[in-house]
């Protein structure tokens, strides 16, 4: 009798990993965290008067939310991006001057 978590073939070497089924846990989080926001979100329409410099406007304080998160996400992007660049020119000099 052969037991089931044995491999078949016995030139196969290791045991096969058992198969995934379900969800995998970044999903099941991402999941949850779409949910929470969609509450987020649902709980948050009303509106909020913004002054920025000169211009005074109502808008939703969800929408606000994302925008200000929308354009915090851009700027830390355009930085580290502009971080690795100046990263990779300092290494390309110091190969460079290496030889």
């Amino acid at each position: 009798m052969t037991d089931a978590r044995e491999p078949t073939d016995a030139a196969a070497g290791a045991p096969e990993p058992p198969a995934r089924t379900g969800l995998s846990i970044s999903l099941a989080i991402g999941i949850v965290l779409m949910v929470l926001f969609a509450i987020f979100a649902v709980q948050n329409t009303e509106k909020v008067e913004v002054e920025f410099l000169a211009w005074t406007f109502q808008i939703s304080r969800i929408t606000m939310l994302l925008v200000t998160a929308g354009i915090f996400i851009v700027l830390s992007q355009i930085a580290g991006y502009l971080w690795r660049r100046r990263r990779r020119q300092r290494k390309v000099a110091k190969a460079l001057r290496k030889g």
